[in-house]
């Protein structure tokens, strides 16, 4: 095994500087094994090409082009004015199976090799049962790079990178290979409506995947447009059924912010709606889908003793009405009776406890929402789903958040925030697993991302995102490493991986629908 360079700084046990010799290139991410005394395994976090010219004594004898000329033809500009410099984290030391914490630093002078692949292969085979989850290869070598399944469902993840990086094609590539593995129901929540694409088999390996995918379109919304584009570029037409809430679903406590948020509550109408509304949704798990007048009307009734007298209760209880006629009647999510209709299509009573009975893929595309609308689905879909958990009527399901940031901000509080909040704290005692996606890191809320104990990265850009992760993620050593992450780059780290694992990720055994558009050259 021939050595690619050699250490040239220690300046502790936890990371060492070394210089690449002449034709060999390092690259971020890369393993590598070096020590003598004690041999460890280190990764590759920053490289940097230096110039020997900014040594004082050098830059004392550039008086004149042809001392520079001089410099250049007789030191020999590429051979020894110029050099690659790394910085490389220790992740462990050498001892039998394990890796185990540096007793000692290592030693300048001391040679660097690249890791070979058996090594590689054996300290990164991931721990536990599984099942695992082949995401692609090791960056660098031939080796399957794969995850412990169970921990990255039961635990939570997160899928943090800049627009465009690729974060929506490695989520297909998880659920994919998630919903081959495992008897696990996944619920894609899609605010662009991107993941319907998964329909669609673009192997062999993937026909049996494709035919899990169930899409849902929520709300009474023209889909047409997504309809002919999806034919159109597939060449087959989409499947879907179109779903709508029961007005009585509605948590009292995100009935309450909407009103309040949407059109403002007096004190009277507060206690009224929290009189009524109990009132009139005491039916236990099977809330009654009625005409909206007379759900109004059970609502009034039930709030009534609560309401001042005279004028004054009269003026309230009739505000109220007013409020909750407009809400369900001017929001596409709500239905008001049995057998409605959209476009000639039917639209069905979404029931979000039959989403974690069976295994497969359940896409509920919100594209044809407004964010307002979008968040009020949520936060139902979710607390019908965490009661259904509750009484253990369900299969292990991981929910899959997309555009996370809109759904559980850091500094504003949706009514869908609580409920992504609770699974991310809670979920796992019931078999609610979660994942976070999101461009904005700095803008998702700090106490649901703490709780995704694998944090999956591809490139990020956004100093203030850099600076954010560094502090967020757990075992990133160099949060600057992402800016450089190569398109087909992943960097893994939490307890689903042995070691922060930087992969090539594989290819996509479904279509992935969220190719943006292309200029194309003017005639």
């Amino acid at each position: 095994m021939d050595p690619v360079g050699v250490v040239v700084k220690v300046p502790s046990t936890n990371y060492f500087i070394f210089r690449t010799f002449i034709g060999v290139e390092a690259e971020g991410g890369s393993l590598l094994l070096a020590g003598s005394d004690e041999q460890v395994l280190a990764k590759v976090v920053a490289v940097r090409r230096r110039n020997a010219v900014v040594d004082p004594r050098l830059v004392a004898q550039l008086d004149d082009v042809d001392s520079v000329k001089y410099i250049k033809e007789n030191l020999g500009a590429d051979s020894l004015l110029y050099y690659t410099e790394a910085k490389a984290v220790v992740v462990g030391a050498l001892r039998g199976d394990r890796l185990r914490r540096p007793s000692r630093p290592l030693r300048p002078l001391d040679y660097v090799y690249r890791a070979p692949p058996e090594l590689v292969a054996k300290f990164l085979a991931p721990r536990g049962e599984g099942p695992h989850l082949e995401l692609g290869t090791v960056w660098g070598y031939d080796i399957p790079a794969s995850v412990d399944g169970t921990r990255l469902v039961t635990q939570h993840c997160a899928i943090l990178a800049s627009t465009g990086a690729g974060k929506s094609w490695l989520a297909g590539v998880i659920i994919e290979r998630l919903a081959a593995a495992a008897e696990v129901s996944i619920v894609v929540f899609d605010p662009h409506g991107e993941y319907s694409a998964m329909q669609v088999a673009r192997s062999e390996a993937g026909r049996a995947v494709a035919d899990a995918v169930d899409v849902y379109v929520v709300g009474k919304v023209d889909a047409s447009a997504q309809d002919k584009a999806f034919e159109a570029r597939f060449g087959t037409p989409r499947r879907y059924e179109r779903v709508g809430l029961n007005p009585r679903s509605l948590p009292l406590r995100v009935l309450e912010r909407i009103l309040e948020g949407t059109y403002g509550l007096t004190e009277a109408q507060r206690r009224i709606l929290e009189e009524g509304w109990q009132a009139a949704t005491a039916y236990g798990d099977r809330q009654p889908l009625t005409d909206l007048e007379q759900l109004i009307e059970e609502v009034m009734e039930g709030g009534k003793a609560a309401a001042p007298g005279g004028y004054a209760g009269e003026m309230a209880l009739g505000g109220l009405a007013g409020r909750l006629r407009a809400l369900f009647k001017g929001s596409p999510i709500f239905l008001e009776r049995y057998g409605e209709t959209f476009g000639g299509e039917p639209v069905r009573l979404f029931e979000p406890a039959k989403l974690l009975t069976s295994r497969g893929i359940k896409v509920l595309d919100l594209s044809g929402l407004d964010l307002f609308d979008q968040r009020i689905f949520m936060a139902v879909a979710l607390d019908g789903m965490y009661k259904a958990a509750l009484r253990r009527a369900n299969i292990p399901t991981f929910v899959v958040v997309e555009e996370a940031h809109n759904f559980v901000p850091a500094r504003e509080s949706p009514v869908s925030k609580p409920y992504v909040v609770k699974i991310a704290r809670e979920g796992r005692k019931f078999g609610l697993g979660l994942c976070l996606i999101s461009q904005r890191p700095t803008k998702l809320d700090p106490d649901a991302l703490s709780q995704c104990m694998t944090q999956i990265f591809k490139r990020i850009i956004n100093p203030i995102d850099l600076r954010y992760v560094a502090t967020a993620a757990e075992h990133l050593d160099d949060p600057y490493q992402l800016r450089g992450l190569d398109e087909e780059a992943a960097l893994v780290t939490g307890v689903s991986v042995s070691l922060p694992l930087l992969v090539k990720v594989g290819d996509r055994w479904t279509q992935h629908g969220g190719v943006g558009a292309r200029l194309a050259p003017r005639a």
